[in-house]
């Protein structure tokens, strides 16, 4: 590994995200902008009223890949596949993502982790498994909704992985209790503002939340979760991986679509292995 892969690697290990700017051009921004905003347009009220600190969490799935050149364009964008080759990652894998679109005047995201693996010994090391690559779609600061993280969250045990429940809660997503622990201010926060076109990688059981968006415009982030080491994941990972995400993903590429620059990203494990349960909530390893 050479010298600038294991200085990216090492931040990224140790922080547990780390930072690449001017990914994606202008052009890419704006029509990335007109189709979440075309999708959110279909989305149902009741969608809104079940996810108002989020704003949406509408899929991205193979299918939606498959209708959308754009999506798989983006999904397989040589510059994101070439930073996370800066990171010694050269063969990642796509899961499913997500338009999350706080609009204006809505509150903060709460504090959580994504972490479904923690029965799982991998997730008590430096391997990742499960990673989210965040695209704003416009600049991001504390004023319209910006990221935060509490850097090492993924390694070490923090007093908010006592409180919090695991699972994202129905009661949180719709923001009931706006006094909740989760919506304030938590030990070792710090705010990561982006400009639109850079990207946020992140280990999956990072600790994270957003700020409230106070201005009068939409912002929105495209989540998208790699696993960006599949093929070097022990064999049980890599069979839990597989079922986890059977439900996200179509079972073959339309022939002569533009969608088979896609393909190389596909999740493929043919063993016997047994899958490992899902488990949202740390063990006694995270210390």
């Amino acid at each position: 590994m050479d010298t600038l892969v294991g200085s990216k690697r090492e931040q990224f290990e140790k922080d547990g995200y780390i930072v690449f700017e001017g990914i994606l051009d202008s052009d890419t921004i704006n029509r990335l902008n007109r189709l979440s905003d075309a999708i959110l347009a279909e989305q149902d009220e009741a969608h809104f009223k079940e996810n108002v600190t989020s704003g949406s969490m509408v899929l991205i799935n193979w299918e939606m890949a498959y209708q959308h050149a754009l999506l798989a364009e983006f999904i397989a964008h040589e510059g994101v596949l070439a930073a996370l080759g800066e990171m010694g990652f050269e063969e990642p894998k796509f899961g499913h993502g997500r338009i999350i679109s706080k609009p204006p005047h809505s509150p903060p995201l709460f504090w959580h982790e994504d972490g479904r693996f923690w029965d799982d010994p991998v997730s008590y090391t430096a391997q990742p498994i499960q990673c989210f690559l965040m695209y704003y779609l416009i600049d991001t600061t504390p004023e319209n909704g910006c990221l935060r993280v509490i850097p090492g969250s993924h390694r070490k045990r923090h007093t908010l992985h006592d409180l919090l429940p695991g699972k994202q809660s129905p009661e949180r997503r719709r923001a009931h209790n706006p006094d909740d622990f989760a919506f304030r201010h938590a030990e070792g926060e710090i705010d990561v503002p982006l400009k639109a076109g850079d990207f946020v990688m992140g280990y999956g059981n990072l600790l994270h939340a957003a700020h409230a968006n106070r201005t009068d415009q939409r912002r929105t982030v495209l989540t998208m979760w790699y696993y960006p080491d599949f093929a070097n994941l022990p064999e049980r990972t890599r069979a839990t991986v597989d079922l986890l995400e059977s439900g996200t993903r179509a079972t073959k590429t339309p022939a002569g679509s533009d969608q088979a620059i896609m393909e190389p990203l596909r999740i493929e494990y043919s063993g016997d292995a047994e899958p490992i349960e899902q488990q949202w909530v740390p063990g006694r390893d995270l210390k």
